[in-house]
């Protein structure tokens, strides 16, 4: 009975999950579309006339990122990993890739052009990328040496920085649905803008680390006993 409850508990996260990162999505690729046109620099800020390189990799960025998120939480699945290894290690494999290019790529387009912020949010979002990258490079180092507590640790700390892009939206949907925009402006000047500059993944990192910290033992009895 309590397994069932869990199950169902989880198809009703990844339910709500799917619905709320359905405009983002969709966001994502509305984006992808004004890059590819002639006037993109008209649409978006994102884009500017003539950095052919920037907007590349802010493409990049944006569809491999998209992938990212929508994918990462498939790889939690408990029954899925077990029943599915093969799919399991090839997921793995690939959500490796599309953290590295996401990172990669957003870290190539700070210093070509930075962001609308200002050298506070560029450094930050450098950083964020930073820590993407590490983390999916971990990951697959972890699996490669058969270290499956380290890998189970490094996955965790990959997961939620895989969905830093979702949070950063959902903080600010959160904040302007509550608060009708508070501190924030439209440069991300703002005292809420610039709290949010580290907020969508340091705090969660912290959390998770705690969560490793204090469940470390448990996991490792855990692959002992196979269980």
């Amino acid at each position: 009975m309590q397994t069932l409850n869990s199950r169902v508990a989880i198809g009703l996260l990844l339910a709500a999950f799917y619905l709320t990162l359905l405009p983002f999505v969709m966001h994502g690729f509305d984006t992808i579309d004004v890059g590819f046109s002639q006037d993109a620099a008209r649409h978006s800020y994102l884009f500017a006339d003539g950095a052919n390189v920037g907007n590349a990799a802010m493409l990049v960025h944006i569809l491999a990122g998209t992938f990212l998120v929508a994918l990462v939480p498939l790889q939690l699945l408990k029954g899925l990993r077990l029943r599915y290894n093969r799919f399991h290690r090839m997921m793995g494999a690939s959500l490796v890739a599309l953290a590295w290019i996401t990172g990669l790529a957003g870290m190539s387009y700070i210093p070509l052009r930075g962001t609308i912020g200002g050298p506070l949010m560029s450094a930050a979002f450098f950083l964020y990328g930073l820590c993407l990258f590490t983390a999916a490079l971990m990951v697959a180092r972890r699996a490669l040496e058969g270290d499956r507590a380290g890998h189970w640790a490094w996955g965790l700390r990959l997961f939620w920085l895989a969905l830093g892009s979702w949070l950063y939206r959902v903080h600010y949907t959160l904040w302007y649905l509550l608060t009708g925009g508070v501190g924030s402006e439209p440069d991300f000047s703002g005292p809420f803008d610039l709290v949010q500059n580290f907020a969508f993944f340091v705090p969660y990192l912290l959390a998770v680390q705690i969560w490793i910290a204090r469940n470390r033992s448990a996991h490792q009895k855990a692959l002992v006993t196979g269980s």
